[in-house]
C-alpha cells in the first residue's frame, strides 16, 4: 500500500512532545518497516521544515537539526518531485472546487499523491483533504488509524 505523508503527520512524527506523536509515529515505522509504501512531495518537505522551525518549544529546533530531522525520514519515505504541471494541477483543482487561498498548498500535497499512485492520503485534516481528492484519487485517512487497521480496509 502506497501512503503519502501530510504535513500534519510529519511534523508530529518528528516531534515527540507534541500530543499527536505517538499516532503520526506509527505510520513513519509503517514506512520504515517496510508494512507501506512511504511517499510525500518535496512541497511537504519544505513545509515540515518551516512548521519544525517555527514551533513554540524550548529548546526550538535549529533550522539544521529540522533538517537532519527531515533527512533521517529519507530511506523510508520517497520524495515526490513538484514541478510546473503540478502547480496548474492545484491551481485547477481549487479552481473547480471553488476553493481559495490556503487550500492551494493541500492541493499540491493531493495532486503528487495521485501522481505518484498512492492508495491512501494520511493526514490530521482529513476533511480538507477529502474536499480535494479526485473521483479515482487515494483515500484520504487520518493519522489516528492505525495503518493495520487502513491496510485491512483496502484488502476486502
Amino acid at each position: 500500500m502506497k501512503v503519502a505523508f501530510d504535513t500534519s503527520v510529519l511534523v508530529p512524527a518528528l516531534i515527540p512532545a507534541l500530543p499527536a506523536h505517538a499516532d503520526s509515529y506509527s505510520w513513519v515505522c509503517a514506512a520504515v518497516d517496510g508494512r507501506i509504501d512511504g511517499v510525500m512531495s518535496w512541497h511537504a518537505f519544505a513545509e515540515t521544515w518551516a512548521v519544525l522551525t517555527r514551533l513554540p518549544m524550548q529548546p526550538a529546533p535549529t533550522p539544521a537539526s529540522a533538517r537532519a530531522a527531515l533527512e533521517s525520514l529519507r530511506k523510508a519515505i520517497r520524495r515526490i518531485p513538484v514541478d510546473g504541471a503540478t502547480y496548474d494541477a492545484a491551481v485547477a483543482r481549487c479552481i473547480e472546487r471553488g476553493l481559495r487561498s490556503g487550500a492551494i498548498f493541500d492541493a499540491l500535497h493531493v495532486i503528487c499523491a495521485e501522481k505518484a499512485g498512492a492508495n491512501v492520503i494520511v493526514t490530521a485534516d482529513v476533511s480538507d483533504f477529502e474536499r480535494l481528492v479526485g473521483a479515482d484519487g487515494p483515500a484520504v485517512v487520518a493519522a489516528s488509524t492505525a495503518p493495520e487497521a487502513v491496510a485491512k480496509r483496502r484488502r476486502r
